[in-house]
């Protein structure tokens, strides 16, 4: 059973420099460093309070930089990607031990072609959350779908994923819909493209303002001040990372507990 989205995958130009920018800015832990000299592939795990990011750099700048894949964890990585590929999911990756030895996974893609990623691990890679003055949580992690149907078809009913709700973009004649599994919130915005479907990561913070300001101190530029979020709930700005994925801060109460 797939039981977790357990992280982000995004291709960086240069660890060395990306690393530091969530450390310094956001509060990033590094959880996990591993190297896979066979295909020259360096890969370090950051976690944001509680959720998990794996920044992959390849040697010979063969990938372009920017997010590349979701990663799930299941507990039967065999039956759980016999079951999709029989659902019609197109395959990219057999089950296979994993590059860096822990553990094995497999690749498949979504109705639009994002890869999704399914890990069976026996070994926990994850600490405690620790509060950080700026960032409270990460609220969402944005996907731009074609068909909403179908992304929730392939989301919720091949992953397991939960609908927590719709949230009604005024003037825009479309809603945003959030979902879970585990501690992480994938949002599906209907919005065709030929480009990046990843489309950022949203932040959640006390005040959008604030987090501005402390990303200026730092001696970063945000992308610009903050505005009144698009669904009317909340403020929100955004900073734009050393590979182009947009981070965004917004100050509004957990996805889980609007309306409640």
């Amino acid at each position: 059973m797939i039981y977790e989205l357990n992280h982000v995958g995004i291709v960086v130009a240069d660890l060395d420099r990306t690393v530091p920018f969530y450390t310094k800015l956001f509060g990033a832990r590094e959880v996990w460093r591993a190297s896979i000299d066979s295909v020259g592939l360096d890969i370090v795990y950051l976690q944001i309070a509680g959720s998990m990011f794996e920044f992959l750099s390849f040697r010979d700048g063969s990938r372009e930089p920017g997010p590349d894949h979701f990663g799930y964890l299941t507990d039967d990585l065999d039956g759980d990607y016999a079951r999709l590929i029989a659902a019609g999911y197109e395959s990219v990756l057999e089950p296979r031990v994993s590059g860096s030895g822990v553990g094995r996974q497999a690749f498949v893609l979504d109705t639009d072609g994002t890869r999704v990623e399914l890990l069976q691990r026996d070994l926990p890679v994850r600490f405690e959350p620790e509060e950080h003055p700026i960032v409270a949580g990460v609220d969402h992690v944005a996907l731009l779908v074609d068909d909403l149907d179908r992304a929730l078809a392939f989301y919720v009913d091949g992953l397991g994923m939960k609908m927590l709700r719709s949230i009604a973009i005024p003037g825009k004649g479309v809603s945003v819909t959030y979902l879970e599994l585990g501690d992480d919130v994938l949002e599906l915005l209907p919005r065709p493209t030929t480009g990046q479907r990843i489309e950022h990561i949203a932040l959640r913070v006390p005040d959008a303002d604030a987090a501005l300001a402390h990303f200026v101190a730092e001696g970063a530029t945000p992308d610009g001040p903050s505005r009144p979020a698009a669904s009317g709930i909340g403020r929100i700005g955004s900073i734009t990372d050393p590979d182009g994925v947009i981070i965004e801060v917004l100050d509004r109460p957990d996805v889980r507990t609007l309306g409640k």
